[in-house]
C-alpha cells in the first residue's frame, strides 16, 4: 500500500466537443467514481483520500457539473454514458471498476446497456432506485423494491420547479431532505453550493431523463462482481439495494447507517466496504 497522494485536476474533450473535468489521485488498478445528479466530483474527496493508497481513483464531473463545461446539449443519461466511454478511451482504461452514487448508477446501467461490460472489472452501486415513476400495474410491494415513489405528473412538476424561478430554493429543499437530521448544516450547505454550479434548466432536463430510466431487465445480464450499498435511513427505503443485488448474479448488498448520501454521512464504513470488496475482486482471477 502506498502513501496517500494529492488529487490533480485534469481535463479531456468528449467525442461531441465538450471539455470535462476529473480528479486523478493515486496509482494502481483504476477506480472510476461517478457522482449523482448535479453533484461534483469533489464530493468524493474522502473516497479519493482513503482509497488512493491502493487504487488510481478517478472522479468525473459530468457535463454541466462541477468544473466541467456547461454546454446547451446532451443532458441525457445515454449521453452521460457515452461521456464515460470517452473518459475510459481518453485514459486508455480497459479494466476499470465503476463506482456510482445515485444517478451515477443509472449512468452505469446505461453504459452497460449501450456498450457492454468488456471494459468493466467490477461495479459498486450506491443508493439508487431502479425505477423512479410508479406505474399503475405495479403493486405497492413492487414499488418498494424498485424505489418507485412518484407519479408521472408529480415527477414532471418537480423537474419544472427545478427549472423555474424558484429552482434554487427547490433544489436546496430537495437535497436537505436527503441527509440525516444530525448531519452538519455547513456540510449540507457545501453540497448544495456544489450542486448549484449546474444550470437549473440543464439539471431539470437531466432529472427528467433519470426519472424515465428503468433498467430492471438489465440487472440479470450483469456478469461482473457487484457490490450494492444502501443507506438504512435512505428515502429509497430499505428494500431497494438488496433487491437490486438479488437480481444481479453473485452480487452482494451492504446497508450502512446513513440516508441517501452514504459516502458523505458515513465515509469510514462506506470506504471500508468498498475496500473489502475490491480486495476480494483483485484476489480472484477473471
Amino acid at each position: 500500500m502506498q502513501a496517500p497522494t494529492i488529487a490533480t485536476s485534469e481535463y479531456f474533450t468528449t467525442s461531441d466537443g465538450v471539455r470535462l473535468h476529473y480528479l486523478d489521485q493515486g496509482a494502481g488498478p483504476p477506480l472510476v467514481l461517478l457522482p449523482g445528479w448535479t453533484q461534483p466530483a469533489s464530493g468524493f474527496a474522502a473516497q479519493l483520500d482513503a482509497l488512493s493508497a491502493s487504487y488510481r481513483c478517478l472522479a468525473l464531473d459530468f457535463r454541466g457539473h462541477g468544473e466541467s463545461e456547461r454546454p446547451v446539449h446532451g443532458y441525457r443519461v445515454s449521453r452521460l454514458a457515452k461521456d464515460c466511454l470517452d473518459f475510459l478511451n481518453h485514459l486508455g482504461l480497459h479494466d476499470a471498476v465503476l463506482l456510482g452514487h445515485s444517478a451515477g448508477c443509472t449512468v452505469i446501467w446505461s453504459f452497460i446497456d449501450l456498450f457492454g461490460q468488456d471494459r468493466i472489472r467490477a461495479l459498486v452501486l450506491c443508493d439508487e432506485m431502479i425505477a423512479f415513476i410508479k406505474r399503475p400495474e405495479w403493486s405497492e410491494a413492487e414499488c418498494r423494491k424498485y424505489g418507485a415513489s412518484t407519479g408521472g405528473d408529480e415527477a414532471l412538476a418537480l423537474a419544472a420547479a427545478v427549472a423555474g424561478p424558484d429552482g434554487e430554493q427547490t433544489l436546496r429543499g430537495f437535497l436537505a431532505n436527503e441527509f440525516s437530521p444530525g448531519f452538519p448544516k455547513a456540510d449540507i450547505a457545501q453540497v448544495v453550493e456544489g450542486s448549484l454550479k449546474m444550470p437549473r434548466d440543464a439539471a431539470a432536463e437531466l432529472m427528467v431523463s433519470i426519472m424515465q430510466a428503468d433498467f430492471r431487465d438489465l440487472l440479470p445480464l450483469i456478469r461482473r462482481p457487484t457490490l450494492c450499498i444502501g443507506g438504512r435511513q435512505s428515502h429509497l427505503g430499505p428494500e431497494v439495494m438488496p433487491w437490486i443485488a438479488s437480481r444481479i448474479p453473485g452480487a452482494k448488498a451492504v446497508m450502512i447507517d446513513a440516508r441517501h448520501f452514504v459516502y458523505l454521512e458515513n465515509p469510514v464504513e462506506f470506504n471500508a466496504a468498498v475496500r473489502t470488496f475490491l480486495q476480494a475482486v483483485y484476489n480472484n482471477p477473471h
